[in-house]
């Protein structure tokens, strides 16, 4: 089965129409509302929505991704972890004053013009839209990881000996990097999945494992899925994700 096959299968509603959402189109409230009525007008199914972050269940991103536009290609997921916020900071119903307090941080202190990341995980597993999928994403990996980049921050900091990350929150990394191959026809591999540790920060430059201490950070931890090296991708988080983009798509055959 191709991916355009299973994307017009996914696009499918329960009333048996195709429906084409626009990401460009998250900004506006009357979009919020259309998705919501769509298929989800259960209480327990509705979105959560506020300013222009998107709080969302597993379940619910596989549909909203799925069946967005998204206008530009994306040939690179970024994991990212938070590190502040952590753990301690996650009270469990805080998801959007976190969301806004990193906002403020990467406006007024780090001087970019909107929260860094498209795509933000936390503790429980819930996963929140909070920069637009067409506009790439900022910060400290550069320019070059960017351009054509989907960035993504996991709330936690993933150094060994700090939090031990809960199960729900490692099956929704999983689960969302390989609708996100799916969706932009990505095989896992060091090309199409990187860690922020690979960057040199100075340059912008992949450096992949040969960065020195000084010029690279732990990010996403280096308890992230067994280590933040090309090795431990490799071993521990990629096979995981092919594992998972197989399971998806018998699910539609």
């Amino acid at each position: 089965m191709t991916i355009s096959t299973l994307l017009g299968l996914l696009m499918v509603t329960t009333s048996g129409h195709a429906t084409e959402l626009k990401d460009d189109d998250l900004q506006d409230l009357a979009f919020k509302e259309h998705f919501q009525r769509a298929d989800h007008s259960d209480q327990q199914n509705t979105l959560a929505v506020e300013g222009q972050f998107l709080l969302m269940s597993r379940e619910q991103f596989t549909h909203w991704l799925l069946t967005i536009e998204c206008n530009r290609k994306i040939t690179l997921i970024q994991h990212h972890h938070t590190w502040a916020p952590s753990y301690s900071d996650f009270t469990g119903n805080n998801h959007f004053s976190l969301l806004q307090g990193m906002m403020n941080f990467h406006i007024n202190e780090m001087g970019w013009d909107n929260i860094a990341q498209n795509i933000t995980t936390f503790p429980d597993g819930t996963i929140a839209i909070s920069r637009p999928l067409h506009l790439p994403p900022e910060g400290s990996i550069g320019a070059k990881a960017n351009s054509n980049g989907l960035s993504i921050e996991h709330i936690g900091n993933f150094d060994i000996g700090n939090d031990q990350m809960t199960v729900e929150q490692k099956e929704t990394i999983v689960h969302i990097t390989a609708l996100l191959c799916i969706k932009f026809e990505l095989t896992p591999s060091i090309d199409t999945i990187t860690y922020h540790r690979w960057w040199d920060m100075r340059t912008g430059e992949r450096v992949l494992d040969d960065g020195e201490s000084f010029q690279v950070k732990t990010c996403p931890g280096t308890g992230f899925f067994g280590g933040n090296t090309t090795a431990s991708a490799k071993t521990y988080f990629y096979p995981l994700v092919a594992e998972k983009i197989a399971e998806i798509l018998a699910t539609i055959k």
